[in-house]
């Protein structure tokens, strides 16, 4: 019955909703990191929400069927791991000291920093059109920072930081992505992940009393619930058909700083937070023209533009 009325609902619409499950994930995580924070260091909070996720996440590594483990490249899963756990313990730091929606809108700079980082990296071609939307998106990030009339706070450095990172993050998940399998991209990325938070969290270590550890079993809970929500939703449909949902998450984040924090956003994150999505959404839509273009002209039989 369940699945008969899940299969009606037409793909796109499924993708789309999964995207703003997705942003609801991520708002509700931010506000509960935000709600002990006072309590307990980021770093701690970090590490036990990898500790936490793990086990949350085991089912799906154990229904594999193959061993998600084999891989030749394991060096390239601990870089991926090592950046992402910067980028993640610079976003809980950055989480204590800025308004939610501009910690959200900031974050949406992290896809555009990864396509320049694959440019510059991977030696990729692009066109004038994706540059234009790159400094588009780019030009929105110093709207939100205002670096000419403001000095970029501490808060927003670490934003910027995570940013990078984690644009990074996502260019070594694109070479991994040509060999490993989605299940063990994720499996190394939850078991190495939590000894460099360990190495973070030791130099403020506390015990959580039962009410935080519970709260951050739900921090665990919202990450994992992010992260397998996101995947479903570009299974479900093509990403230039999901994307626009994702800038919900900046309109959730200011609902949430304003109902539980009394934060007001100002206009200047609005505005450059949709500046910078839609420098996203044009580059998105961009390279997937571009795709359509090579694998039109590619001969027949050509297997160059899915590389294994």
């Amino acid at each position: 019955m369940i699945r008969r009325l899940y299969g009606a609902v037409p793909a796109p619409i499924r993708g789309i909703a999964f995207m703003m499950i997705a942003a609801v994930g991520l708002v509700g995580m931010n506000v509960s990191i935000r709600h002990i924070a006072d309590d307990v260091h980021p770093f701690v909070i970090g590490f036990f929400r990898h500790v936490i996720g793990i086990g949350l996440l085991a089912p799906f590594f154990l229904r594999a069927g193959t061993n998600p483990l084999r891989t030749r490249r394991l060096p390239l899963h601990g870089l991926r791991a090592l950046l992402n756990v910067i980028a993640m313990l610079a976003y809980f730091l950055a989480l204590t000291m800025e308004p939610l929606a501009k910690v959200v809108a900031l974050t949406f700079a992290a896809p555009l920093i990864a396509t320049l980082a694959a440019i510059l990296i991977l030696g990729e071609r692009v066109s004038w059109a994706r540059a234009g939307a790159l400094v588009m998106g780019l030009g929105g990030a110093l709207i939100i920072l205002r670096p000419w009339s403001v000095e970029i706070s501490p808060g927003s450095a670490l934003l910027i930081l995570s940013a990078a990172t984690w644009g990074l993050a996502l260019v070594v998940i694109k070479v991994l992505a040509r060999t490993e399998t989605p299940v063990t991209l994720t499996l190394y990325a939850s078991i190495l992940q939590v000894p460099f938070a360990f190495v973070a969290a030791i130099f403020y270590w506390q015990w959580p009393t039962l009410e935080q550890f519970l709260v951050m079993a739900l921090i665990a809970v919202f990450g994992s619930w992010t992260q397998l929500a996101l995947s479903q939703a570009f299974r479900e449909a093509d990403a230039t058909v999901v994307l626009p949902a994702d800038f919900t998450k900046l309109i959730f984040a200011g609902l949430a700083g304003w109902l539980f924090f009394a934060e007001t956003p100002e206009i200047g994150i609005w505005v450059g937070g949709a500046v910078v999505f839609g420098g996203v959404i044009l580059n998105a839509w961009l390279e997937k023209r571009a795709k359509e273009r090579a694998a039109a002209v590619a001969p027949p039989g050509d297997t160059s533009q899915n590389p294994p």
